[in-house]
């Protein structure tokens, strides 16, 4: 089996860095490289817990990174792009955003805050998260 990706770009292309401990040929890696950065706004790791609910059904996920418009999600199944979903970040009533499922990959669920009175929030909500976690969480 070939460890690249067809029409991949130029390994030697800064933005195409591999997930952190990923290895150079490794899946993730891999995957990454023929994805590239099409992302508007900045992410940030991060291992955030929180619940998902959708429709009826509650699950428990881990928000695996953030930027000012979204988040991309882990540990949550049978999602489709458009669902509707609510996140509930770190048990805290003040932190419930709707979102919208944009796509799902092999890297987790990409969603994006949808209402335009939450999307404020989020960015705060965030940048208290993103900026209280203890050093060398990373």
């Amino acid at each position: 089996m070939s460890d690249t990706v067809p029409g991949a770009a130029d390994p030697s292309d800064d933005r195409r860095k591999p997930l952190a401990g990923a290895a150079p040929n490794g899946s993730a890696a891999v995957i990454l490289a023929g994805l590239g950065e099409r992302r508007s706004m900045p992410r940030t790791e991060v291992q955030l817990p929180c619940t998902v609910h959708v429709g009826s059904h509650v699950q428990d996920a881990t928000v695996r990174d953030v930027s000012p418009g979204g988040a991309m999600l882990n540990g949550v199944r049978g999602l489709l792009a458009h669902d509707l979903i609510r996140i509930h970040l770190g048990g805290r009533e003040d932190l419930r955003f709707v979102a919208e499922v944009r796509g799902v990959s092999l890297l987790g669920v990409h969603v994006a805050i949808l209402s335009a009175d939450d999307q404020p929030r989020w960015r705060d909500a965030i940048r208290d998260l993103v900026t209280s976690r203890p050093a060398g969480s990373d």
